[in-house]
């Protein structure tokens, strides 16, 4: 692993009381505030809320959240089976356009049911749970060292990188997947500076990426979206580094469309405008080898969100609509390169990704078959 680190712990499972702690995206930077609970309806609500939040951290509390609704359960193995399959299916839905949190339910899916189809009794299968979850978010922290590893040789002195939202620790756990790259280079002396885009109506970049890369003392200065295309042709930006919420992996053409944050897409075009690259940063679990792009749904968020701003004043003329889009589509032909923890990825996309997670594929056969 480089050598890098943070103090942000953003979710964790805590044994001792059996519920899920977490630290509240919504109020940093002006509070590290922590949330802990049992309750599944709470964990959908956070969620939802964004207190918790970003592709790889949801596949987490996807995992954990699901581990919990077996740990609540009383009854029968086969009862905690049933319960974790409908429960969980809320928990899947809380967030549609995201894949991670799905992908994180249904890992701990599958161990309960593997577990409960070979006779192991309920404490057995509450263990096995939340074992399999502590493992995913260990995985996860793993993968973004690794891809801190993989994408730094792309970043080089005098760089002017811009990124959007945050796909740092917060969203991501471990060094982040945007900002991986980053902490990677800076710790091995590699010298630039970071433009984040505020990042309307929330203020991710703002409120979380400057606050992480800040504190990592990385020089980052934040500018307002509408002034992306002014300040990358005036600040001469190299490249854009963004994370994802999921990726199209399958053999089509289609085969490297990112879902972002919304203002992604319009990053991806100033850089190719300007000649810059329009580099992604995510973990494999982020791709989605089925799915096509009229099957994924882009999730629209409440109006209220861009109607008043955090302190609550109202900005929006009353009676006037608002469309607010949670995230936004990149074409593949847009994208640059795609950095995961297993490697590097450029077009054709439908050709690299698809052999990309047949490595993937088979180094888990691998383990599975070594000697225990």
């Amino acid at each position: 692993m480089p050598n890098v680190s943070t103090s942000v712990v953003p979710i964790r499972w805590d044994d001792s009381k059996g519920e899920i702690v977490w630290l509240d995206n919504v109020q940093i930077p002006w509070k590290e505030v922590t949330v802990s609970s049992k309750d599944p309806g709470r964990l959908i609500k956070a969620i939802q809320a964004l207190e918790i939040r970003g592709a790889p951290i949801l596949g987490e509390a996807g995992a954990y959240g699901t581990a919990m609704i077996a740990n609540n359960s009383s009854n029968s193995s086969e009862e905690i089976l049933k319960n974790v399959i409908v429960d969980g299916q809320r928990l899947a839905d809380a967030r549609p356009t995201a894949v991670n949190l799905s992908w994180g339910v249904k890992q701990i899916q599958s161990v309960i049911k593997a577990e409960v189809e070979n006779g192991a009794s309920p404490s057995e299968v509450k263990i096995a749970a939340i074992a399999a979850a502590k493992r995913i978010q260990e995985d996860n922290i793993a993968a973004t060292y690794r891809i801190g590893e993989h994408g730094k040789s792309l970043i080089h002195d005098g760089d002017v990188l811009v990124t959007i939202c945050n796909a740092g620790t917060l969203a991501c756990d471990g060094i982040g997947t945007s900002t991986a790259p980053m902490r990677a280079a800076w710790a091995d002396g590699v010298r630039f500076k970071v433009l984040t885009t505020y990042t309307a109506p929330l203020y991710q970049g703002a409120r979380l990426t400057a606050w992480e890369l800040h504190k990592d003392g990385i020089p980052v200065q934040v500018i307002a979206d509408n002034m992306a295309g002014h300040l990358m042709r005036e600040e001469r930006a190299t490249a854009v580094w963004a994370g994802a919420d999921r990726i199209l992996g399958n053999l089509s053409q289609e085969s490297g469309t990112v879902y972002n944050k919304i203002g992604t897409f319009g990053l991806s075009l100033l850089a190719h405008e300007l000649g810059a690259k329009m580099y992604v940063a995510a973990p494999t679990s982020t791709i989605d080898p089925i799915h096509r792009i009229r099957d994924v749904i882009i999730e629209q968020r409440k109006p209220q969100e861009v109607e008043t701003l955090f302190n609550g004043t109202t900005v929006v003329p009353g009676g006037v609509g608002v469309i607010n889009p949670a995230f936004d589509r990149t074409p593949p032909d847009r994208v640059s390169a795609i950095v995961t923890e297993l490697g590097t990825v450029t077009a054709p996309y439908n050709v690299s990704i698809p052999k990309l997670l047949s490595m993937q594929e088979s180094m888990v056969r691998l383990t599975e078959n070594s000697p225990r």
